[in-house]
């Protein structure tokens, strides 16, 4: 079963192939001290069809450990991030960047079921005693979750099924949806969920607390079969006592409800106050760390080491005592490193700052890690939006960009072009090299098929109105009545090496087709925010990059469902084919590999032709560090908050 992902393109042969597809200038190269890079390889292509992949491997640096790992948590550890670690850790669901994505992970830990570094899905030994599952009758499907005794909050309070059961109602209620806008969409899946959360019922039939130590969770009978099938049975806890001081849980014939007063009014102070509320600074967690303080002026979070933490599924606590989590910029990341203002920089792509932290590397002053990404870099439409709600506009700007040019420059050879919704990690993209090359459109920069795709959907006046024709500027289209100019509103955020240098290939292209485009630079939560339409301004375009789950959901992100768009359909996108292409993967059993790439392919194709966003390269992301740092292994599927539990420091 190929649901192990590849942390990196596995075998010679592999890594040889791209090295030679680099040396064409549209390929990605590795930093393998057996392949150079800057030397041509004459291996043939064939031999990729020996690559294995299943397992795992990455590169590194780093010299034999020197030093035990610690049993006492000790020592300090200063992570430099270019993306802003700003005040809001509660989840993804309210805050989906980068940083604070992962952060919440260190958090807010004891999930039932974890993925390993190999990326296998399994339940979590240290949390369950025992799960087990039932189809039944009427094509639902029980999960009947059993927690281990022992476990604690970060303040000593004991954990318990209760707080399981707590965070399944809460976050599918109508009560924490009037928290902030709160997105209710992640546990969509139980049965009797539309109507709890409508507030039909107040008890959600899915879901029971059956005694102090265990619950169940039933699953829809319309949302199975499901490719990840364990996930289902995912759950993490929340503090009842904390998030809703004097309520209870308790389990009906109908389904667990919340009793005592639970109300919006109750959780904007619990959660949403901006000072204490738990979103802002949550005090009570079950993660290997805990928060000690965040600077808003600097953005800059203390994270000290949750002594009450049980373990990682493999029975390992973190041995770091405190880590501090800064802003840097991409032009002083390496000088900071090499000043020793931070110890270690993860996930750097682009091509200056690899060669700079090289540099380091072979002066001995720092070391390296390396892995292909699993995910991508991107300009993202907005597809709601006049004129990118149009298929041939949005094809249109990705002929007026040399894709291979712009990763050729950005990543300094360590990045490829791709051309769908993948990256470099995917078993599928491995199996899929040729027919990806035989059957995706490559969007090579074409000046005159973007007046062709243009064209072709109206875009053919001046602005008087007039036949358009070579010379005449700016396109504008009749659109009941009103003249309408081919203006795309683009929002970048500042310091971004991409930003600029889209800036400098795309206006005069677009302007040779017949388009104008319109650059706002900001800050990145600002940038957010006009994805989410939660600001004041929405956009056409925006670029930044995405890191796929490892429960990677396209049927999800392409979704009609009114309840996904803006949240997890974030391309605000209602397209029928896609939607459909994208739904026929969720089905598709765990271990069928076949039938899974068959869909796939088929998801990527259509996907390729509606281009809810261009992809712009998927890279092989280099980790530097101190030589303090020890222990550091991460890969495509084991991420830096991942590694940094297992890692150690020597002062």
């Amino acid at each position: 079963m190929k649901r192990k992902l590849l942390s990196v393109l596995l075998a010679s042969a592999m890594l040889v192939s791209l090295t030679a597809c680099g040396n064409n200038d549209n390929g990605a190269v590795t930093n393998n001290e057996s392949a150079d890079p800057k030397t041509e390889s004459t291996a043939p292509a064939e031999e990729n069809d020996d690559a294995e992949a299943s397992e795992p491997s990455t590169e590194s640096t780093a010299p034999e450990v020197s030093s035990e790992r610690p049993t006492t948590p000790s020592g300090q550890l200063i992570i430099g991030t270019t993306t802003d670690l700003e005040q809001d850790f509660y989840d993804p669901i309210y805050n989906n960047s980068a940083t604070n994505y992962k952060v919440c992970g260190l958090l807010h830990g004891y999930g039932t079921v974890i993925t390993t570094k190999e990326g296998e899905w399994q339940t979590d030994p240290v949390v369950v005693a025992d799960l087990q599952t039932a189809e039944n009758e009427d094509g639902t499907k029980t999960y009947t979750i059993k927690i281990n005794d022992g476990l604690v909050w970060s303040d000593d309070s004991p954990l318990t099924a209760k707080d399981y059961v707590f965070a399944l109602l809460l976050e599918s209620s109508p009560e924490m949806m009037g928290v902030d806008n709160y997105a209710a969409t992640g546990y969509t899946t139980l049965e009797g969920w539309a109507d709890f959360n409508s507030g039909s019922t107040k008890a959600l039939k899915g879901v029971h607390l059956i005694d102090d130590m265990t619950f169940s969770v039933t699953i829809a009978a319309s949302e199975l079969p499901y490719h990840y099938d364990l996930a289902y049975a995912s759950v993490t806890p929340r503090p009842l006592a904390v998030l809703a001081p004097g309520c209870d849980i308790e389990d009906t014939e109908e389904g667990a409800t919340i009793t005592g007063d639970f109300t919006t009014e109750v959780l904007l102070e619990t959660i949403g106050n901006t000072d204490t509320g738990y979103r802002y600074n949550p005090q009570v967690v079950c993660g290997p760390y805990k928060l000690v303080s965040y600077d808003a002026s600097s953005r800059q979070g203390t994270f000290e080491v949750n002594e009450k933490f049980a373990g990682t599924f493999d029975g390992v606590k973190p041995m770091i005592k405190t880590v501090i989590i800064k802003t840097v910029t991409a032009d002083t990341e390496i000088n900071e490193l090499q000043a020793g203002t931070v110890d270690l920089l993860f996930q750097i792509s682009e091509g200056d700052s690899i060669e700079a932290g090289l540099d380091l590397v072979d002066a001995g002053v720092a070391q390296k890690h390396t892995f292909f990404r699993y995910g991508y870099g991107k300009i993202q439409f907005d597809c709601s939006q006049f004129p990118t709600d149009s298929e041939n506009v949005r094809q249109a700007i990705a002929y007026c960009l040399d894709r291979n040019e712009f990763a050729r420059q950005y990543s300094g050879g360590y990045a490829t072009v791709v051309h769908g919704e993948y990256g470099l990690s995917q078993w599928e993209f491995v199996d899929s090299k040729d027919w990806i090359d035989e059957n995706l459109n490559t969007y090579e920069k074409d000046i005159e098929k973007a007046k062709e795709v243009l064209a072709a959907d109206g875009w053919n006046l001046n602005a008087s109105g007039e036949e358009y024709k070579d010379g005449d500027g700016l396109r504008y289209k009749d659109v009941d009545g009103e003249l309408k100019p081919l203006e795309i509103q683009w929002c970048n955020s500042e310091g971004n090496p991409v930003s600029e240098l889209l800036g400098t290939m795309l206006p005069d292209a677009m302007k040779e087709a017949g388009m104008e485009l319109k650059a706002t630079t900001t800050d990145f939560p600002t940038l957010l925010s006009g994805i989410n339409h939660d600001g004041e301004t929405t956009y056409n375009m925006y670029n930044l990059a995405k890191g796929f789950s490892l429960q990677h959901s396209p049927w999800y992100y392409y979704s009609m469902d009114e309840m996904y768009l803006g949240s997890l359909n974030d391309n605000w996108i209602l397209d029928q084919e896609l939607a459909d292409a994208a739904w026929a993967l969720k089905a598709i059993p765990g271990d069928d590999d076949a039938a899974w790439l068959a869909a796939w392919q088929n998801y990527q194709k259509v996907w390729n032709q509606k281009l809810p966003n261009i992809p712009l390269y998927s890279d092989e992301y280099h980790d530097f560090y101190s030589n303090k740092l020890q222990g550091w292994d991460t890969s495509s599927i084991w991420d830096w908050t991942s590694a940094l539990v297992y890692a150690w420091v020597t002062e």
